[in-house]
């Protein structure tokens, strides 16, 4: 081969590959993150420094980027709209803690009387009592006139009224108990709450001076 032609074609060859690699390590105005890098990583490999990179980009966190995020390179490139996202892994859940159990839900949820008093205790023990029937001293009008029957003789399951200051009565609002057994005797067996600052109470007691709600 002539050697002036020779020299002409490496000389060719030799410009297009050093054209062709000046291409390739060309740094683009900005780089995604994928999965392993780091902001110490993307500033090394392009040479900035975190803390510039960082300051472009609005990262307030250098150890924190995401996959996927996009990180300019240079101020000259507009700086990307902050987003704050939270990496799936570190999302925690909350929990809704339930007011009550369930069962003293469902029960609290249909009694509108004041939390511990004897007539709370009784709509709990007896769903079919109405609400709003106002203080224990009312009840046995109060469910007559919502249709329920009042009478002096008790039954299993019935409501028992005590007047004001009848049976160690509140000497204002009365107080109501549950009828749990009718004894042979003619007294009964009932269960009540708020009695003597006690919660839940069982007595057995004559059925004089009371009303029944049946």
């Amino acid at each position: 081969m002539n050697t002036t032609v020779k020299n002409t074609l490496l000389a060719t060859v030799g410009a297009a590959a050093a054209f062709g690699g000046a291409t390739a390590v060309a740094s683009a105005d900005s780089v995604t993150v994928k999965s392993g890098d780091t902001l110490y990583s993307i500033a090394k490999a392009n040479g900035v420094s975190v803390d510039e990179l960082a300051s472009i980009n609005n990262v307030t966190n250098p150890n924190l980027i995401f996959v996927g995020q996009s990180l300019e390179l240079s101020k000259n490139a507009s700086a990307p709209k902050q987003t704050t996202v939270k990496p799936a892994a570190t999302q925690q859940q909350v929990a809704a803690k339930p007011v009550a159990s369930a069962s003293h839900a469902v029960m609290d949820a249909s009694n509108t009387y004041p939390a511990g008093q004897c007539t709370w205790f009784v709509k709990n023990a007896a769903p079919w009592v109405g609400n709003n029937w106002g203080n224990a001293t009312n009840w046995s009008a109060s469910a007559a006139a919502a249709g329920f029957s009042v009478s002096g003789t008790p039954k299993v399951g019935s409501v028992a009224v005590f007047g004001a200051g009848v049976g160690g009565a509140d000497p204002v609002y009365g107080h109501v108990a549950m009828v749990d057994a009718v004894n042979p005797d003619g007294t009964i067996t009932i269960s009540e709450g708020n009695y003597a600052g006690m919660a839940y109470h069982t007595r057995t007691i004559s059925t004089a001076g009371l009303q029944f709600i049946n």
